[in-house]
């Protein structure tokens, strides 16, 4: 009989407004690098008074040099932003995975129960500059990062005074940089493309570059957005425009420093997300690209929930934890192999489900791996229980007898609470890099206990070998965690 793992309703504590980016338009995926070419979809951008669209279906290219139309180029950029993140349903412009979903077959989250050979592959974790899915997923995030540049640049051309867009497409532009630094190979080339569609071929960059451009977009969007909290908002309500955009890219800038390593750091940024925020991503039932993608490629029984992948991995299913909600179908995946139940992940429901971008409880669980490295052991413990306490079937911690096991217990907590968020395969690279692990006792390993082959040894994605094009790229700088 199937069963099933599910949120219990105190998981969802009403702490705060939640803030929906709202991807409704119909945006058209950009050719390559030339969005200016294509027309930019604004159906249901809800992004204030001040961005209204009079014509909420399309803006003609000869337009998007008007003010009118900067609502329509963050709506765009959403759309985007959306597809490249949490996919979509779009399977037909070619499968549009996002990166929540590839990341989780790469690391212990998903694995592959259908018979896409290139999808197999990530999961198997062999991971090529040739494979047809991963060069996609490359070209989405790309065009995430160039729509939401391309909008905040021209918030400053157009209209300054619309400073709320200006910091929602900085913080999505500085949020593509930190998939492209956590998810990607050292050595990403950014090209540019000016308004009338002039190319400039990006230098490839190692990944602390990358990082840095995160950070500055970060900044960009918190001193635009502190502006016009102190102007519009006195008060400073949770459900400010301006301050939900400030502690987005607070919660961005804390884990871009975490990442790096600057854990002191990381938790004081931290500690200045108030309870209760949350930025989420929506999906919506309009079209097929706009549909949440980890919804959609559960419901084509393609990826399933993981349980101790490859020895290594998690027990996403047998710890039936709350955090992260499943369904046994008692069937085979799409491959209709049998012997193997195709497990639903629960966690976003239906093509509407909202996909959490940043919110508090990635801040505090920040701030308790700034308090464990710090040597505060009772610290991290608390605050990792404060959030367990949120949820009333969660059982409160005890600190692990040594350091190692302490660094397990948080990064599992990580793990459960940011399950299918794509933070898991720059945790497992942090394991590596930061904590001195091998990079086979962090990632499964071994026998496929799916296809029977043997894991490969990839920890992140490659560059698209459509990049080959740049003159001034050939390969990665490095593979390395």
């Amino acid at each position: 009989m199937p069963q099933s793992s599910e949120l219990s309703p105190a998981s969802s504590p009403d702490r705060g407004r939640t803030v929906r980016a709202r991807s409704r338009g119909t945006a058209p995926a950009l050719a390559r690098l030339l969005p200016p070419l294509l027309l930019l979809a604004a159906e249901g951008c809800n992004i204030g008074k001040q961005l209204d669209v009079k014509d909420k279906d399309f803006v003609q290219p000869g337009g998007l040099t008007n003010p009118a139309a900067l609502a329509s180029l963050l709506a765009g950029a959403l759309s985007q932003f959306q597809v490249a993140w949490s996919g979509s349903g779009d399977e037909g412009g070619n499968g549009h995975e996002g990166q929540i979903n590839m990341t989780g077959l790469l690391t212990d989250e998903l694995v592959d129960l259908e018979t896409f050979p290139t999808r197999i592959a990530v999961d198997e974790r062999i991971a090529t500059p040739t494979n047809g899915s991963l060069r996609s997923l490359f070209l989405d995030l790309s065009q995430a990062r160039v729509s939401a540049e391309r909008a905040a640049l021209q918030f400053v051309a157009l209209d300054s005074a619309q400073s709320i867009g200006r910091a929602e497409a900085s913080n999505l532009a500085a949020f593509s940089y930190v998939l492209f630094a956590e998810d990607y190979c050292s050595g990403v080339p950014f090209s540019s493309v000016s308004v009338s569609g002039t190319l400039a071929f990006g230098q490839p960059l190692p990944t602390d570059s990358v990082y840095a451009r995160a950070i500055a977009a970060f900044d960009t969007a918190s001193v635009v957005a502190a502006a016009e909290s102190l102007a519009t908002d006195a008060a400073g309500a949770l459900d400010s425009l301006s301050v939900q955009e400030l502690n987005l890219a607070r919660v961005g800038r804390a884990r871009v420093l975490l990442d790096l390593g600057q854990l002191a750091a990381a938790g004081v940024t931290a500690d200045s997300v108030p309870d209760g925020f949350t930025y989420a991503v929506e999906g919506s039932a309009n079209s097929p690209r706009e549909n949440n993608g980890i919804w959609y490629f559960t419901t084509l029984l393609s990826f399933s929930v993981a349980d101790v992948e490859g020895g290594n991995g998690l027990p996403f299913v047998s710890a039936a934890d709350p955090r992260a909600p499943f369904d046994d179908t008692g069937e085979p995946g799409f491959s209709g192999v049998p012997g193997t139940d195709f497990i639903a992940e629960l966690k976003y429901p239906d093509p509407t489900s909202d996909a959490v971008l940043g919110d508090w409880i990635e801040a505090r669980l920040i701030r308790a791996e700034a308090q464990l490295n710090a040597q505060h052991s009772g610290s991290y413990i608390t605050t990792l229980n404060a959030l367990r306490a949120t949820n009333g079937a969660l059982a409160p911690l005890t600190p692990a007898g040594t350091f190692d096991g302490q660094v397990d217990q948080l990064f599992s907590e990580r793990a459960f609470w940011q399950y299918l968020t794509a933070h898991r395969l720059s945790d497992l690279r942090r394991l590596i890099r930061q904590y001195g692990r091998g990079s086979e006792t962090v990632f499964p390993t071994g026998t496929d206990a799916i296809t029977g082959s043997p894991y490969g040894t990839d920890v992140n994605f490659p560059v698209s070998s459509d990049e080959t094009n740049n003159p001034n790229f050939s390969a990665c700088i490095n593979r390395d965690a």
